[in-house]
């Protein structure tokens, strides 16, 4: 298969300045060559070429073709990139055009893996392409460039190097039979590499939020203005906003980009304590789940009515959990309305807000980007993804076993060998270096066509 030349637009497909056709496999230049006028016999690698595609002497595009040359290319191989104008028939025309010379389709990831299989990146920074691409926020992105550049490669590394170390001497003790002993002293090469996993391991929830954004929940009795303070967050009427109780029967969740970080808002339907239907009843325990598995709250209470019973339970529901204390309708507020909200929560700051007028609420968005500041600085932090972590877990796991055996008196050499070998087959799952092709291939599956 990897003998064949294959094709696939780079960039996004729709209308827009340009589009990017790539190629890759050793006919790549010649293909180019039949589709490209003028172009050289003998193009330049790295060097840009202004030409006109051309089908059946026709010409129907302006375009820039650039050639790449094996080793020194993405995949490893003769590459080229063709950029033309973003027509969506000019692009389905030149992809056709290209076949019809030799080339085929692209599977998805195709491009990434020929490089993986070249040697141009292990699976790990494989892997990182493609979470690059799929990053929502800064810091995701920079994470995963981090892993793309090699930065969990060279911890796993450093792991393997610690293992096959040890490796060796537990092999000599074997091999020798009478001096079949290990020191139960601590290993500091084995002890830094878990060490360095349980750093990696607990920097892995980071990674779960950056993937999946910030998850802050609007939580509050019916009626107290959830869906308007939603609204003004999202600048759009994206919840249906009226004077009955219970208008918002279940959770509505939408996106929001603060600082380079993704916050997922929900509006949860109104919390009280007897539903008019079941369909109120399941809305409310999807609610209070959504606040459950919440980061933070943004806790709603009504400045014009009396604090109520139920206004209570829904903080007593929240525990310990991140929030924001909220007195909302303060163009209505009654005053001792919000004095009996503030005493009811001592040592907390109760905010008065208008979630229809809009007052006050840069409140709001000083939480938000609070909670984002006091997320960790992912300098040197790496990205793991859920394969990546299973298998790390499974990694620290076997490297436990070793060092509890190592400590028995005497120490249980083939037991040891046998563990370390378990270990080092995990490090090539996670490389690349060993597994089934049906792993691998749906490893790349999840890549988009052109990468």
């Amino acid at each position: 298969m990897d003998e064949e030349t294959i094709v696939a637009l780079a960039t996004p497909p729709g209308r827009a300045g340009i589009a990017v056709i790539r190629f890759s496999g050793r006919r790549s230049a010649e293909i180019v060559r039949r589709i490209v006028r003028p172009l050289p016999d003998r193009p330049k690698a790295r060097h840009s070429y202004h030409g006109f595609i051309h089908d059946e002497g026709k010409r129907i595009d302006e375009c820039l073709a650039v050639i790449f040359r094996a080793p020194s290319s993405y995949s490893g191989e003769d590459m080229a990139e063709v950029s033309l104008h973003a027509s969506l028939f000019v692009v389905a025309e030149t992809l056709s055009l290209a076949c019809r010379c030799g080339a085929r389709p692209a599977l998805p990831g195709e491009f990434t893996y020929r490089a993986f299989r070249n040697g141009k990146m292990d699976l790990l920074q494989a892997e990182a392409v493609n979470e690059l691409i799929q990053a929502n926020s800064r810091a995701g992105a920079l994470m995963e460039f981090g892993n793309l550049e090699g930065r969990l490669s060279r911890a796993v590394a450093a792991v393997r190097s610690a293992l096959l170390n040890e490796a060796a001497d537990v092999e000599s003790a074997i091999e020798f039979a009478e001096d079949q002993h290990l020191a139960s002293a601590g290993n500091s090469a084995l002890d830094e590499a878990a060490a360095s996993l349980d750093a990696i391991l607990a920097a892995s929830r980071f990674s779960d939020v950056l993937s999946r954004g910030l998850a802050v929940v609007i939580a509050g009795r019916v009626n107290v203005g959830k869906s308007s303070l939603f609204n003004a967050l999202l600048l759009q009427e994206r919840a249906i906003v009226s004077a009955l109780p219970g208008t918002t029967r279940d959770f509505i969740e939408e996106t929001l980009h603060l600082d380079g970080f993704t916050v997922r808002v929900t509006d949860a339907a109104g919390i009280r304590p007897v539903a008019g239907d079941d369909i109120e009843n399941q809305g409310m325990q999807r609610s209070l789940d959504k606040i459950a598995g919440a980061d933070a709250v943004l806790f709603m209470m009504d400045a014009s009515q009396p604090l109520q019973e139920n206004d209570l339970e829904i903080a007593r529901r929240l525990g310990a959990k991140k929030r924001l204390l909220l007195a909302n309708k303060s163009d209505l507020a009654d005053e001792r309305a919000v004095r009996a909200i503030r005493d009811a929560f001592p040592g907390e700051d109760v905010h008065l807000v208008s979630a229809r007028n809009g007052d006050n609420l840069g409140v709001v968005s000083a939480f938000l980007k609070g909670l984002l500041r006091d997320l960790p600085d992912v300098s040197g932090m790496v990205a793991v993804n859920l394969r990546q972590k299973g298998l790390l877990q499974a990694l620290r796991e076997a490297i436990g076993r070793v060092r509890d055996l190592q400590a028995q008196q005497p120490a249980a050499v083939e037991l040891v060998a046998e563990e370390i070998r378990r270990a080092l087959r995990i490090i090539g799952e996670l490389t690349g270096e060993v597994g089934a092709d049906d792993i691998l291939r749906g490893v790349f599956a999840r890549f988009c066509i052109g990468k």
